[in-house]
């Protein structure tokens, strides 16, 4: 059940990611210092998302490899 969630949440940032270079790179918001700061937040906080999920993911393997 926990690996599921975790595959949503690796789908989520990535999501996350593509959506604010798609904003980013789109004429949608019309200022380039928002636009950066739009593609930053969701560049950081997609990669923290996904270097999390992973991290919890080799946590647990290291687990049932211990029991």
């Amino acid at each position: 059940m926990a690996q599921k969630s975790n595959k949503a949440q690796m789908w989520f940032s990535i999501v996350l990611i593509l959506v604010g270079c798609v904003l980013a790179c789109s004429s949608i918001i019309p200022n380039d210092y928002l636009k950066l700061v739009v593609v930053l937040v969701a560049l950081g906080y997609g990669l923290y998302g996904i270097m999390k999920t992973l991290s919890s993911s080799e946590e647990e393997e290291e687990e049932v490899a211990a029991k």
